[in-house]
């Protein structure tokens, strides 16, 4: 049986800028599924009678299809995926600690991709099979090229809509305070204008497809980069319908395809 209020899940919503997202789902009568690899089952009691909590590792695409079957067969229904959860780099890709050495350097720690973009493709590509079985068609999913090149045809085929929600300088847990007290307070940006900005997402469709960078308390809607090349460079990017036909087996169906 579907539930009556709206799903939503927000990965890594278990600290930071997930917690303050979830909480405002939670009074906004929203049932919030905090998907994150602590256990935030104690937080969720906080949430109310709605929340759930599911132990998930984005970086690994099992766990996540995991979670979201747990999510549907619980609640019938997912309107929203907050692809909140993120790292920072755990190595240094300029290796100067081996500037003089004739050892070859580690191999690099590649798990803030796997968290960062990895983590989002694998929940974009189960919120979009989930979000299908909605009753109500009517559905998000919150990472920038990677938004605008899907959007269009998202909306189209399905009436799902990805949005980009891109933060300044937050106060979370896995930024160095040291690097906090570098910042002056005026470039800081409060956890508030990042909730703010997945709501402007969340309470209108009709911005599919756009990106929101959110600084300080203010939020700057970033525009596509004009192409170098006028014409030209536009037909080399735009949709060729039988390259996509032989990778997804259907036509885009977008008007401007060639």
């Amino acid at each position: 049986m579907s539930s009556s209020a709206p799903v939503g899940i927000v990965t890594g919503g278990n600290s930071g800028i997930g917690r303050a997202l979830s909480r405002r789902l939670a009074k906004k009568g929203w049932n919030v599924v905090v998907a994150d690899i602590s256990d935030s089952a104690q937080f969720v009691e906080e949430l109310g009678r709605g929340a759930s909590s599911i132990e998930c590792n984005v970086a690994d695409y099992e766990s996540q299809a995991q979670m979201f079957e747990q999510v549907w067969n619980k609640y019938g229904r997912i309107d929203a995926l907050c692809a909140n959860a993120g790292i920072v780099d755990k190595s240094s890709i300029y290796i100067l600690d081996y500037r003089d050495s004739e050892k070859i350097p580690p191999k690099p720690d590649l798990i803030c991709t796997d968290v960062d973009f990895k983590g989002v493709v694998y929940g974009t590509q189960l919120a979009i099979h989930f979000m299908r079985k909605n009753k109500n068609q009517a559905d998000r999913i919150k990472v920038i090229n990677f938004v605008r090149g899907t959007a269009r045809v998202l909306k189209s085929k399905d009436n799902i809509s990805i949005n980009c929600v891109c933060p300044g300088i937050v106060h979370t847990s896995i930024i160095p305070q040291a690097m906090i007290d570098a910042v002056s307070v005026e470039c800081l940006t409060p956890v508030s204008t990042i909730v703010a900005g997945y709501e402007r997402f969340l309470n209108d469709e009709s911005l599919y497809g756009k990106v929101i960078e959110c600084s300080a308390d203010k939020h700057f809607f970033l525009e596509t980069p004009s192409l170098a090349n006028g014409h030209v460079s536009k037909r080399a990017v735009t949709v060729w319908d039988p390259l996509f036909q032989m990778y997804h087996h259907a036509s885009s169906g977008l008007p401007d395809a060639i």
